[in-house]
């Protein structure tokens, strides 16, 4: 091959490589971007279950509490129907 070929095959060769390293570069990009924002909606995905487990717990515990002010009014209610009344 003459000087010149192998120059103009060196040239080609530097130019796909320093291509392919650019496409590298933006593909690299691209995929922090989209990890970054998949962080984002994990991070707001746990919040929001985070409050809604939040807002279970306090709803079970209402329910919990007027069960239990049921239950001793009934039985207030239920002995009272058995104590002689003076």
């Amino acid at each position: 091959m003459s000087e010149s070929k192998t120059q103009q095959v060196t040239n080609a060769v530097e130019k796909v490589i320093s291509d392919q390293a650019s496409r590298l570069e933006t593909a690299v990009s691209e995929l922090n971007k989209l990890q970054s924002k998949s962080l984002e909606q994990v991070s707001a995905l746990v919040e929001s279950a985070t409050r809604a487990a939040k807002e279970q717990i306090a709803f079970a515990e209402q329910i919990g509490g007027d069960w239990r002010k049921l239950v001793l009014a009934a039985t207030k209610n239920a002995t009272e129907l058995f104590v002689p009344k003076a």
